[in-house]
């Protein structure tokens, strides 16, 4: 008799904002509250609706008070924990009181005015001390910091466009707040944690409405319920992958796919008298240096899916390797890509 599959237990780490001695942005000035009050009640609300309405998920906070977690302390926590899905959550602010709407960021090498402008704001304490961005090894000067943590990143990056994009629904369809969209930024509670991660901003407090509202207890159950919603929706998916996995374990454990193309990104070429970093300075993590006739072919990543690849070219084209491509292997072979596409069709 086949043994009753287990079934899966989710734990997400929900990250209010904030805290402590970090206020976060402090809104229109009107009021004493400042984001750092409002993530917190939103973050325990959606605690509340997981915890009563789906079973088989552990939630687990990075602060439940005024407290103030370091960045790499919330980062700890979730892989101390073997989190499953880290859920980041925020308010937004700009310099302009019309700005409005609600937007969920996964990690993304953007450089556009917006994702900086996110970035610096999220990650204020490492922009503004070096300091602690040389004990982190967070520069956010360096591209090849920049392609690490894309690479880190790259495994989880659907997964986490997934969540974003059932946030973002949730938000417009049943809040009906403004979309902004799913973006991609560089946080750092997205790019070191090695799990689905998404950031979410629910709204600016510099816009006088959107402050009020995110200060309702209307608004933030609302605003809770449709993360909640969201994060049900995404559960249920990993749920029945979770399950399917268990059960073909338990059947075919040994089962190898001898046949599986795997696509890299090629970022530079060169003699075989001359290594990567002898060309390009320091030695960028998770380069391979593989040979070909008299010169190496410098390739990272391993990817089974050929769109993975293609994001991940495209962010090292924008991080200082103009001529990265992709390249396709079989049985550690190279072959043509359109031979590789073929046998993935």
């Amino acid at each position: 008799m086949m043994p009753r599959p287990v079934e899966p237990t989710m734990i997400v780490v929900l990250d209010a904002g904030h805290g402590g001695k970090d206020p976060g942005n402090l809104g229109t000035g009107r009021f004493k509250t400042t984001e750092k009050d409002v993530t917190l009640a939103v973050t325990l609300k959606t605690k509340a609706y997981i915890e009563e309405r789906i079973p088989g998920v552990r939630v687990v906070l990075t602060r439940n008070g005024d407290t103030y977690p370091t960045l790499p302390e919330r980062v700890a926590l979730a892989s101390r924990e073997q989190a499953d899905v880290f859920i980041s959550i925020h308010c937004d602010s700009f310099h302009k009181s019309a700005a409005f709407g609600s937007s969920t960021f996964v990690m993304g090498l953007s450089k556009s005015e917006e994702s900086l402008r996110i970035a610096a704001q999220e990650n204020a304490l490492l922009y503004d001390d070096p300091k602690a961005r040389d004990k982190l090894g967070f520069d956010p000067d360096d591209p090849d910091t920049f392609i690490a943590l894309a690479l880190r990143q790259n495994a989880y990056l659907d997964r986490s466009l997934q969540l974003a994009g059932l946030i973002q629904t949730q938000f417009r369809e049943r809040v009906g707040r403004h979309d902004r969209g799913v973006r991609q930024a560089v946080y750092y509670v997205t790019a070191f944690t090695t799990m689905p991660s998404v950031l979410v901003e629910l709204g600016f407090l510099t816009n006088p409405k959107e402050e009020e509202y995110l200060r309702s207890e209307k608004g933030q159950d609302y605003m809770a319920s449709a993360i909640f919603r969201a994060f049900r929706d995404y559960q249920a998916g990993w749920k029945s992958v979770e399950s399917h996995k268990g059960q073909a374990n338990q059947e075919a454990p040994e089962i190898i796919d001898d046949d599986t193309v795997i696509f890299r990104v090629q970022i530079a070429s060169g003699a075989r008298t001359e290594r990567f970093e002898d060309r390009h300075g320091e030695a960028l993590e998770g380069v391979d240096e593989l040979i070909a006739g008299n010169s190496w072919r410098y390739v990272v990543g391993s990817l089974t899916s050929y769109a993975d690849a293609c994001r991940l070219r495209d962010t090292l084209r924008v991080n200082g390797y103009p001529d990265a491509f992709v390249t396709a292997y079989l049985a550690k072979k190279r072959i043509p890509l359109g031979d590789a596409l073929s046998r993935k069709k």
